[in-house]
């Protein structure tokens, strides 16, 4: 049994596919997760540039050295931007939990995110938890990984293209401001009214210590609504994951 020898082409494309999806997982969430093995992301980075790499012509595989220095680069900046689109926008989820605890009065030390090694409250990172649980559920992550190999059918990043990507870029950024705020908005509004009552409270009966029942009221009236507004979750998610896989073709013209 004789097995074909790729050309040097068709090994080139590869390695720039794996290059860019290297840096794309190691960015775009949920694949840069933190506790996901070396081995393992360097395997995925592997199967998507199996299916990537055709996408690329041969005629635009640099074979010289310092042209293919400069393509491996661009790959990387571009699966990077890549990848910061998605961290962009998927980050809204967990912004939105950060505003119901600060709100609602849980001010407890932050705990350590297991996935981000990062410090976030606990409606944060529970928001986190559901938002990737709902990301692979509803199979959301397809139409990422989707996405990332269409963007091999658009343009390479330019000079002249710059302006366009940071125009998508600030877009990905206004959008997480208020893809964070509608999220937590339902939230918001319970607790502000709560707040509200608290004070009337305060000023119909000024020797009650509205102080000592303020907080446990508004910490529990928070959980107890936390619940309920996990249902605008699952909307949320896919409202980000088809915003992600349109700003990813935007970002390289298509």
């Amino acid at each position: 049994m004789t097995f074909p020898i790729p050309s040097q082409e068709v090994l080139f494309a590869f390695l720039l596919a794996m290059v860019r999806a290297g840096a794309w997982i190691a960015v775009s969430p949920p694949f840069s997760n933190v506790p996901m093995p070396i081995m393992v992301k360097a395997s995925v980075a592997a199967s998507l540039a199996m299916i990537a790499y055709p996408h690329i012509q041969p005629s635009q595989v640099p074979l010289g050295f310092p042209e293919m220095m400069g393509a491996i680069v661009l790959q990387v900046l571009m699966g990077a931007m890549l990848g910061v689109v998605s961290l962009t926008l998927f980050s809204a989820v967990e912004a939105a939990g950060s505003l119901v605890d600060m709100f609602g009065g849980i001010v407890l030390p932050p705990s350590l995110d297991p996935l981000s090694e990062n410090q976030i409250p606990i409606v944060g990172q529970f928001y986190n938890i559901i938002a990737l649980a709902l990301l692979f559920a509803s199979g959301g992550y397809q139409l990422l990984v989707e996405g990332w190999v269409k963007s091999f059918s658009g343009s390479e990043l330019t000079l002249s293209s710059l302006k366009f990507t940071a125009s998508v870029l600030t877009n990905d950024l206004a959008s997480f401001f208020v893809s964070a705020i509608e999220i937590a908005a339902p939230l918001l509004v319970v607790l502000f009214a709560a707040q509200v009552v608290m004070g009337m409270i305060a000023k119909a009966a000024p020797q009650a210590n509205v102080f000592l029942l303020a907080f446990p009221f508004q910490v529990g009236l928070t959980l107890l609504f936390v619940g309920l507004g996990i249902e605008v979750l699952p909307t949320a998610v896919t409202n980000l994951v088809e915003r992600v896989f349109h700003d990813s073709l935007s970002l390289v013209g298509i």
